[in-house]
Formats: structure tokens, sequence, C-alpha cells
């Protein structure tokens, strides 16, 4: 018997050996693709071509803007000197309230065209309240007698100027003049008063009677 050339058996060999290999090159490909993709790495840039999402402000009712004044709010605000008086809300919806008026300080009034909850301004002297409501009324009358029914709400027991509940007519070196009720309790202070040209009431309360009036004195709005 003739034994075959060992050239033969090499190249069976290779090409065997040939096979094996494109077969596992076919396998790791396959493998390849159809692995997932990687998911990019923290603070990697996006891929080209894509729009990063930016999130948005949240919306919460502390940011909700304040609703606009109405005409005669706006009126009433624009007769208001802005160093006294700044970021004024509507409060007639409060002052127009269907309710009974209650006591001295209560804002709900009768005849009361527009009104104004304000943050004070920097103050020239005293202790300013932590705001200022501001009634604008519908005539001098209108005033008159919301300031009557004030002053009658309250047991006169002293003087104002002393911290202590009361009721009085007042005239400033400003040639303002009107009617000033203040209602003392423990721990708080209160006052109402008018100016009578201007057809505005205003209150104010604060736990210091001493600060609250030395900034009223100084206070100018109209």
């Amino acid at each position: 018997m003739r034994l075959r050339p060992p050239r033969l058996l090499v190249t069976a060999t290779l090409a065997t050996a040939a096979l094996i290999v494109a077969v596992l090159l076919i396998v790791l490909a396959a493998a390849r693709g159809s692995s997932p993709e990687r998911p990019a790495a923290i603070g990697s840039p996006p891929a080209a071509g894509t729009t990063p999402a930016v999130p948005g402000p949240a919306v919460t009712a502390s940011s909700a803007a304040p609703a606009a004044l109405d005409d005669a709010e706006q009126e009433l605000r624009d007769r208001l000197s802005s160093f006294e008086l700044t970021d004024c809300r509507s409060a007639t919806g409060e002052a127009g309230g269907t309710g009974v008026a209650g006591g001295a300080t209560d804002v709900r009034a009768r005849g009361v065209t527009a009104a104004l909850r304000c943050a004070p301004g920097v103050a020239g002297a005293g202790r300013p309240p932590a705001e200022v409501v501001v009634l604008g009324y519908a005539d001098s009358a209108a005033m008159a007698a919301d300031a009557a029914r004030r002053s009658s709400a309250v047991v006169d027991v002293g003087s104002c100027e002393n911290g202590q509940t009361s009721s009085e007519a007042y005239l400033l070196p400003s040639r303002r003049t009107g009617t000033f009720v203040c209602d003392a309790r423990p721990g708080d202070f209160t006052a109402y008063w008018t100016i009578d040209r201007e057809q505005a009431g205003f209150i104010a309360g604060s736990d210091d009677p001493t600060g609250l009036l030395t900034w009223w004195r100084a206070f100018d709005p109209l």
C-alpha cells in the first residue's frame, strides 16, 4: 500500500483550521451585534443629534403671581407714596365682605371702593408694622360713618399715646387730620386712622405700641 504524501495531510489540516476560525469569527460577530448598547457614563456628553432634557422650575402656590389690581385698586395704589408703601395687593374682597363688620380694626367696612394690603417702606423712625391695610372710601360721608362706627366699637380707657384703647381726633404738623382709634390687647396694639382730606383709612398693628406710634408720626403715605 502506498502512503499519501504528508503535504496533503498538512493542507487538509490547515483547511479544517481555517474553517473553524471562520466559524468562530462569525459567532463572535453575531454575539457582538446582538449585545445591548452600553449606557453612556455619568457626565459624558449627549450623543450627536440629541437634545438633553433640562428640568424646568417647579411650580408652587407661593411662586404664582398675585392677582392683578382692578381699576379702583390701581387708582388707589397710584395715589400712594412708593417710598412709604410697596408690594400692594388686593384686599377689596376682604373689605367688601358680606359679613357684619366687627371691631375697630376689622378690615370690613361699608362704603369702601378699593382696599389694599401693602408692605411699609424703609422707616425713618420707630418700628414699622409688618403690613398696612389701606381703605379707599367712596366719599367723605362713607369715611366719616366708618370712623364713627369704629370709635363706638371701643371702650375708651385712656390714651393711644400711652398704648391704651382709645378713640381720638388727631392733628399732625403735616396738616394731616383725622380720627385715630386704637385697640390695645396683651401683646397686640392695632390702630385705625383716617386722613380726612384724602378720604382714606389705614389699619396697622404691632406688639410695640411706642414703636408703632413713632413710625406713624413720620408716615406720610399720600
